[in-house]
């Protein structure tokens, strides 16, 4: 018979575990690197440096019709889930005569990829195909500003653009790409890529994207990929992740241009995450916004809206009322905002610089946990293959 006093002794040691696992990771994400911030404001010469943003009316010489704005949504979610976001991405692409495709990932002979956002990416590459160049975004991505345009964020030298968020180090999974052998096959790869995700908190297509691209740009540097690779298949949680991506962004160094793939910086790209200016947004510097689920939207505070970090799971709708699609025509880009949620460049860059300063903060602690994800390896295939009971196990070596 089993001794009832081991089986009491090791449940609670698995919840004395949890809890323990439960305030590393809050630690983590909210309290750490305050002193390393603080040491950086110190240091900073002045408060706020306007970041290099694209100025409007450059970038590449496309004709408008020969580009489209491509949403591929999952079957679970349709239109409604993304009403006004997805209203603005279709009102902006008839003012400017961009194409707008909206549509599922069905009936494209893509259904051999069994993820549906890794499937996604084989999709926009035979949508490719009938343009010159093609927007991939999110539902969720709106278009807050229509006087920019696409061509603004594109180069000769560029087959495809990402940009960097500004929370996280991570390159987002939205991209302007170009119709060329070189895109098109890079695409398919990496749809092809769920099929390396390890059985660990992999991060799904954010954390994949992240290792396929050093890969890719980086053949010579398999030493430094594989020490992340250790990190990315032991990865437990968000803060290994993030600790992964760090590892992988500290190959690809400073640059943002690396063969044909363009990677803005932040503050630079043609989108970023809503939240973290609290909704509140500048005409002189922002294009589309990300975060703007319909489940989420939240009745827009009373007065001017402070500029500053917000819960990720709200957002204020910038406009007045809804769309009518009707009006939306070549050349119409009078829009109607809420003035609440408008303000200068300067503000709105100075909330975003404090985020980038929290985002480098951390780094330091990111670093020191993916010291610790690699060299405890072996002690958590130890942990998981005694101890721990669960219908996702996580293997941490393959020896």
């Amino acid at each position: 018979m089993s001794n009832p006093h081991c089986k009491l002794t090791i449940k609670l040691l698995l919840s004395c575990f949890v809890i323990y696992s439960t305030f590393s990771i809050l630690n983590y994400l909210l309290f750490t690197g305050s002193n390393i911030k603080n040491l950086l404001n110190e240091r900073r010469p002045q408060k706020y440096q306007p970041y290099p943003i694209i100025e409007a009316g450059g970038g590449l010489n496309i004709s408008s019709e020969n580009i489209a704005i491509v949403i591929i949504l999952s079957k679970s979610h349709d239109r409604s889930y993304y009403q006004i976001a997805i209203d603005s991405v279709e009102c902006y692409a008839k003012a400017h005569g961009y194409e707008f495709v909206l549509t599922n990932d069905s009936n494209f002979g893509c259904d051999h990829i069994k993820i549906n956002i890794f499937r996604r990416h084989c999709v926009l590459a035979k949508i490719l195909v009938d343009y010159e160049a093609v927007v991939h975004i999110d539902g969720d991505m709106g278009i807050v500003n229509p006087k920019r345009r696409i061509q603004e964020y594109m180069t000769e030298s560029s087959d495809i653009v990402f940009y960097d968020r500004h929370f996280a180090p991570e390159v987002a999974m939205c991209y302007i790409v170009k119709n060329t052998e070189y895109a098109i096959t890079l695409l398919n790869e990496f749809a092809e890529y769920e099929r390396k995700l390890p059985n660990s908190s992999h991060g799904s297509e954010n954390g994949a994207l992240h290792i396929f691209l050093a890969e890719k740009l980086f053949p010579h540097n398999q030493i430094d990929i594989d020490v992340c690779r250790i990190a990315w298949e032991n990865s437990w949680n968000i803060v290994d992740q993030f600790a992964y991506t760090h590892c992988i962004r500290a190959i690809f160094g400073a640059s943002i241009d690396f063969d044909k793939i363009r990677i803005l910086r932040k503050g630079t790209g043609f989108a970023r995450d809503d939240w973290i200016t609290g909704g509140v947004w500048s005409p002189e510097r922002d294009f589309m916004l990300h975060g703007w689920k319909m489940r989420q939207l939240a009745p827009t505070p009373a007065g001017v809206v402070k500029a500053g970090a917000m819960s990720e799971l709200i957002w204020y709708s910038p406009f007045l009322g809804s769309f009518d699609m009707e009006k939306c025509s070549m050349g119409n880009t009078t829009w109607y905002y809420n003035p609440s949620l408008i303000a200068s460049r300067e503000t709105v860059e100075v909330v975003l610089q404090q985020e980038d300063v929290i985002s480098a903060a951390r780094k330091v602690n990111y670093f020191y946990r993916l010291y610790k994800v690699i060299t405890n390896s072996f002690w958590w295939y130890i942990y998981q293959s005694h101890v721990w009971k669960s219908d996702y196990p996580l293997y941490f070596l393959n020896e």
